[in-house]
């Protein structure tokens, strides 16, 4: 049993690609049926080309009585009319074909993006950020391209190279026969290089989702800054060289191989007329114009037989982006939670916003099992519309215990309901967490304040920020709330993008809100008067409250305290500091100075 969700690298190919592929295309199979009906009459009508070229010959020119002008005239309309509806039907092919590519390249995009949401957090903890940007956008750009003008493509060369054999049986099967003899040796070829063209192409994938992994971490602010700090530069435009060489490489491999295919088909293309040519002359009754449509019928059957060579080359990649974009579609996400009433003597009296902790243990996946778990067996009960401070050494589960109330992990222990209601996924508009890293959105303040009440008003943007003491300086800035914040919110210091994620974290009014070092990067004066005002703006709501620096905080109803993944004291304030020996009394030395 694996502890973790499998990461790009892990998942397996795909098995029966293909038929998962027609199986996409299943809820268009009429507009698929039109456009096998478009294509087999665009073939046709170009295979009659090269009959009214040999009427032309032994009719209208060379025919009994001399050249016949009238029917010359009205061969060249008929060649007219057939070039318009070649025109028109190309057309329609290409609109159907783009249609039916934009809607099943749409579906797929959608549902692998519906699934990845669903994924559980260890998943992206160990995914890397450019593999998933690979699939979703690259592999899929790649499908679009193979389901619009690849398979169109290989239906069009298929039917007219069956439809161009037909016609040339039909002029003269000797001579059809010697046309088609060396086909099956390309068709061989294109098969057996058509393999070493898949791997490299998968191997070739992966390594774009490396590099757009370097791109995505090593250009971001973070990764430029770090970069810079350790004199990093030279080192890292090395391994980004490094990883584009080993793609150039393989590009390299990838271009022969594809080529080695159409140059074996060349060399069949410029052989087999000349064939034509002498088993035309050992030939009885081979007319001139019988001659010339078959010349120009073979056109016919070479441009389809290159076409499908070329494409052949092309539908190896395609399924290699295929196969890794099903890999993401079969990844299991978290099941659907179900609202589960708690029970027992353990289940909190019903109200808004009332948390009982029942039991409650977790170990992160990939942990072993002989390894300390980061939570175990706690309890704790928070009435609704209390104030808890939780504090904590390093590594003592306070984090772990802000995620697991907030829904963001299930526990693998215990249970912790709110309101009597188990808690097994994050419930927006019940209980909110703000977090130490904030992530703020490329666009403007107010989008991000908007995020969490889609319904705000510009008042109320205000409310929220003056109580986080950021509202002045949004003001200082030209737009105002609508000036941008930069990528991920470079634009504005720590301390700042904290106090934004604190308003937009106000602006969700849920009953429940839980800060998780939510105010690290402010100074502390600027803490202290943030989170007063916080809880007196949340007065009768419940606030939790997870913090390193907690010295000097005094508006809580009930501190606890963890250390090893345990409860070690619960309290209020003025209990836990008269016991010396404890472990909040001793922190709280530690931070103030206090004797």
């Amino acid at each position: 049993m694996r502890d973790h969700p499998p990461s790009a690298s892990e998942t397996p190919p795909a098995p029966g690609t293909w038929r998962r592929v027609v199986r996409l295309f299943m809820p268009y199979r009429a507009a698929v049926g039109v456009l096998v009906v478009l294509i087999a009459v665009y073939s046709a009508l170009n295979a009659a080309v090269p009959l009214l070229t040999q009427m032309v010959f032994d009719r209208a020119l060379f025919g009994p009585g001399g050249p016949d002008l009238p029917l010359l005239a009205l061969i060249a309309g008929l060649a007219a009319a057939l070039a318009c509806a070649v025109g028109a039907v190309d057309l329609a092919q290409t609109w159907v074909s783009a249609r039916v590519a934009q809607r099943v390249v749409h579906g797929l995009r959608t549902e692998m993006f519906g699934r990845l949401q669903r994924m559980p957090l260890a998943f992206f903890a160990t995914e890397r950020g450019g593999e998933i940007q690979s699939r979703l956008a690259g592999d899929t750009t790649q499908i679009e391209h193979a389901v619009k003008d690849t398979l169109p493509g290989a239906l069009s060369g298929a039917a007219g190279f069956v439809v161009a054999a037909g016609a040339m049986a039909t002029l003269s099967p000797v001579l059809a026969i010697v046309a088609l003899i060396l086909s099956p040796l390309v068709l061989l070829v294109a098969s057996r290089s058509g393999r070493a063209l898949e791997t490299l192409s998968a191997v070739g994938q992966r390594a774009r989702a490396e590099l757009s992994s370097i791109v995505a971490e090593r250009l971001s602010p973070g990764g430029v800054t770090l970069a810079r700090i350790h004199g990093r530069r030279d080192a890292e435009a090395a391994a980004f060289a490094a990883e584009s060489e080993r793609l150039a490489l393989l590009g390299v491999r990838s271009g022969v191989v594809a080529q080695w295919v159409l140059s074996v088909g060349h060399v069949f293309f410029v052989l087999t007329p000349y064939l034509v040519f002498v088993a035309a002359g050992l030939t009885d009754g081979v007319t001139a114009g019988t001659l010339v449509a078959f010349t120009v019928l073979q056109s016919r059957l070479y441009q389809p037989l290159w076409q499908i060579l070329h494409i052949s080359t092309e539908f190896r990649s395609a399924q290699g982006a295929f196969e890794r974009v099903f890999g993401y579609l079969d990844l299991q996400p978290e099941p659907e939670p179900r609202q589960v009433p708690a029970s027992g003597p353990g289940a909190p009296a019903s109200g808004p916003g009332a948390l009982a902790v029942r039991g409650a243990g977790f170990r992160y996946p990939g942990v072993g099992e002989e390894d300390r778990p980061a939570l175990h067996d706690v309890s704790l009960d928070i009435p609704a519309g209390s104030a808890t401070l939780v504090v904590g050494p390093s590594g003592s589960g306070k984090t772990t215990l802000g995620h697991l109330l907030a829904g963001l992990h299930r526990p693998t222990d215990g249970s912790i309901a709110l309101d009597g209601t188990e808690v097994q996924a994050p419930l927006p508009g019940r209980i909110c967490i703000a977090t130490q890293e904030p992530f703020l959105l490329q666009g403007s303040v107010a989008d991000n304040l908007r995020y969490a009440a889609p319904g705000a008003t510009t008042d109320d943007f205000v409310r929220a920020c003056r109580t986080t003491r950021i509202h002045e300086r949004i003001m200082a800035l030209p737009d105002g709330y609508d000036s941008l914040v930069g990528e991920r919110g470079a634009l504005f210091s720590g301390g700042e993008r904290q106090r934004i994620a604190l308003a937009r974290a106000l602006l969700a009014d849920a009953p429940v809100l839980v800060l998780d070092e939510a105010t690290s990067a402010l100074d502390p004066l600027t803490e202290l008067e943030v989170v007063e005002a916080l809880l007196a703006e949340r007065v009768g709501r419940t606030t939790v409250m997870i913090t390193h620096r907690f010295g000097v905080l005094d508006s809580f109803d009930t501190v606890v305290a963890l250390e090893g993944g345990r409860v070690v004291e619960q309290g209020t304030r003025l209990d836990l500091l008269g016991d010396r020996h404890g472990l909040y009394a001793r922190m709280v030395r530690a931070q103030t100075g206090a004797a």
